[in-house]
């Protein structure tokens, strides 16, 4: 019997852009999955070959039950880089997507060659938290945290503003696997890389949401400090998903911060 190479289960991916093109791998939070790229894919692609994976339980991808950790999952998505043909990629994450790209750039520091971090921490939440919210969607399912969690991804009246765009990021949260979701809980509740990302020593930048509570700007600008050489931008009228609440700027951010476009 042959054992499957993936450790937290087989991973899916959509690619865009240039056959040629130098890769650029995109993770989505914990409770979305790679369509919250949307508004950056086209922009994106015109300038690398766009990797938009969806972690375990997530979009397209199935989950392995179990709890994971965070070096098992930074691993399955180095598997997806090798497997889409890229040696060495620029990686932009935001929350548990931000917190993977912090540990591919402190600990496969040959593999990457710029970090965007967006709306993510050294350490995300609490112990607690991630243990309540775990048992939670095992025993009830993912309609029983989709009100606080989506009240933590945008600021208030994101709904009303921006309706259609909030309707999707619901459809999106109704839809994950909880065994996926419980195991990315897992892996936040015991995740910790405060003493690795000194470490870090490719072009990064920090991205924050000025009204983000999940991981607020001081958590960010901490990061920034760490990082030696990194840029900080806090993002106003920004919640958790910047990304997605002011993609505009999000988008230019990316492109120009980096030297990207």
């Amino acid at each position: 019997m042959i054992s499957s190479p993936w450790r937290t289960g087989p991973l899916r991916w959509t690619e865009m852009g240039p056959n040629d093109g130098r890769g650029l791998l995109l993770v989505h939070s914990l409770g979305t999955d790679s369509r919250m790229w949307q508004p950056q894919l086209d922009a994106f692609a015109a300038v690398r070959r766009v990797v938009a994976v969806d972690l375990p339980g997530h979009g397209r991808s199935l989950a392995q039950p179990g709890e994971y950790r965070l070096e098992d999952l930074g691993q399955d998505l180095l598997l997806v880089a090798d497997q889409a043909g890229h040696t060495r990629f620029d990686v932009c994450g935001i929350s548990l997507g931000g917190m993977l790209g912090l540990w591919l750039a402190a600990n496969a520091p040959e593999r990457i060659l710029t970090l965007v971090a967006s709306n993510t921490a050294a350490r995300l939440g609490s112990e607690e938290q991630w243990s309540v919210r775990m048992q939670t969607v095992l025993e009830q399912g993912m309609e029983a945290i989709r009100p606080t969690v989506m009240t933590r991804f945008f600021t208030p009246g994101f709904d009303q503003r921006r309706p259609a765009q909030f309707g999707a990021v619901t459809e999106m949260f109704r839809a994950v696997d909880p065994v996926g979701y419980a195991g990315c809980c897992a892996l936040l509740r015991d995740a910790d890389i405060s003493d690795e990302v000194a470490a870090i020593r490719c072009p990064t930048l920090i991205i924050g949401g000025e009204e983000d509570v999940a991981t607020p700007p001081p958590q960010a600008e901490w990061l920034h400090r760490q990082i030696r050489g990194s840029r900080l931008q806090i993002i106003p009228q920004a919640a958790h998903l910047a990304s997605l609440e002011q993609p505009e700027t999000f988008t230019r951010l990316v492109l120009t911060e980096l030297g990207w476009s």
